[in-house]
């Protein structure tokens, strides 16, 4: 089943508990993929991307909220995160990200942190499921002055 299947099972099974939250939510994600592609004939690594945009969307949201100290807006987002989270590959734990990392600076001879552009170009083509602020400061951390 593809992702955009998977959204369509996921709005008609929300109208039938009526959970109107994570009808909204997945109504929102496949506004997303219609906003790209009016025949919702995307692949699934496209749908991924627009998924992946949304989710740190969200995050950048609850930042926000977190700081304006808003507590109804503060769950809101973090209910919808959870639901988008659903969709998404699940993320590399810290010892494979920094063994992705080692291996990157490896490969691109990285010796000081003027270098972590080359760095995380050598990461995105390692693995492109590696979460790029975390694989950043891992970066820095190896990576000498």
């Amino acid at each position: 089943m593809t992702l955009v299947e998977e959204i369509n099972e996921g709005i008609k099974e929300a109208m039938r508990s009526r959970n109107q939250l994570r009808l909204d939510t997945l109504r929102m994600l496949k506004s997303k993929i219609l906003t790209v592609d009016a025949r919702c004939n995307l692949p699934d690594a496209e749908v991924l991307k627009l998924f992946k945009t949304y989710f740190g969307n969200l995050q950048e949201a609850l930042e926000h909220a977190q700081t304006a100290n808003r507590p109804e807006m503060i769950e809101k987002l973090k209910s919808e995160l959870e639901i988008v989270q659903e969709f998404l590959p699940k993320p590399l734990s810290l010892d494979e990200t920094k063994k992705i990392v080692e291996q990157a600076i490896a490969d691109s001879g990285a010796k000081t942190k003027k270098d972590v552009g080359l760095v995380m170009k050598s990461i995105m083509k390692i693995n492109r499921t590696v979460d790029g602020k975390l694989a950043k400061d891992l970066a820095d951390q190896l990576l000498t002055d």
